[in-house]
């Protein structure tokens, strides 16, 4: 990886999402596959940068008890939906 390079592996099923969704996007898969990465690190960071703006401005936080609860209810309501 000291080029910058990385090699990721994906399964059967993720990979021909990735392909018929690069097909259709008019790109190759690699800069398919790149600019999506690209796309959820920026609003990864978008949403955690929101959030310290909010707390820098009001100084309120979620304790991390009511958070994980958040998040595990989160969770649980995806997988259920995924049946």
């Amino acid at each position: 990886m000291a080029d910058g390079s990385i090699k990721l592996e994906l399964g059967p099923v993720l990979s021909g999402r990735l392909v018929t969704a690069a097909e259709e996007a008019g790109q190759g898969v690699d800069d398919y596959a790149a600019q999506l990465i690209a796309r959820g690190l920026d609003d990864h960071w978008a949403i955690a940068e929101a959030r310290l703006a909010e707390y820098d401005r009001t100084g309120e936080y979620v304790p991390a008890d009511e958070a994980m609860a958040a998040f595990r209810a989160a969770i649980a309501d995806r997988l259920r939906k995924r049946g």
